[in-house]
């Protein structure tokens, strides 16, 4: 057991490690569905703060914003850290409203050096560039509902 533990560290020490030579070299490895950058459509956003409540980082926070939002009669927008934020897409899933969503703009691209540029006003989540990949529709299951009193059947019945 530990003479095959040795031999395959040892056969991994002589290969040539996998780097990928990031941000400039080589473009990012991205799927169809990958999480990236928030957008807010200030349209549709209730200022419910739902989207406040879920996240586990605690990276949203509502801020004011002045304009005519007649949905959104508190002015309440969200506001994203991005220096905070796991990417983990729970605030796209419990929105109400699906007024978040999630672009393929990660790593490289919302790289910075200064740190006060990760956190994102409302009106800044309207103007992220990149194509949108994650929406509220990816979260939703078929799910057919029960009536009242009728008892759901078992799985093989």
């Amino acid at each position: 057991m530990a003479t095959q533990t040795l031999i395959k560290s040892l056969k991994y020490l002589f290969t040539t490690p996998y780097t990928r030579l990031v941000p400039r070299k080589v473009k990012p490895f991205k799927t169809e569905k990958i999480r990236g950058a928030h957008i807010l459509d200030m349209n549709k956003c209730t200022g419910c703060s739902m989207c406040q409540q879920v996240c586990p980082a605690a990276c949203i926070d509502m801020v004011q914003v002045e304009g005519n939002y007649p949905q959104n009669p508190r002015k309440r927008f969200p506001r994203i850290d991005h220096s905070k934020c796991t990417f983990c897409a729970l605030c796209v899933e419990y929105c109400p409203v699906g007024a978040l969503s999630m672009t393929t703009r990660t790593g490289y691209e919302l790289f910075t050096i200064d740190k006060n540029t990760t956190l994102k006003s409302p009106l800044e989540l309207c103007r992220i560039e990149g194509e949108v990949t994650v929406t509220k529709e990816d979260f939703v299951v078929g799910i057919t509902p029960v009536k009242l009193g009728e008892v759901p059947l078992k799985r093989g019945e």
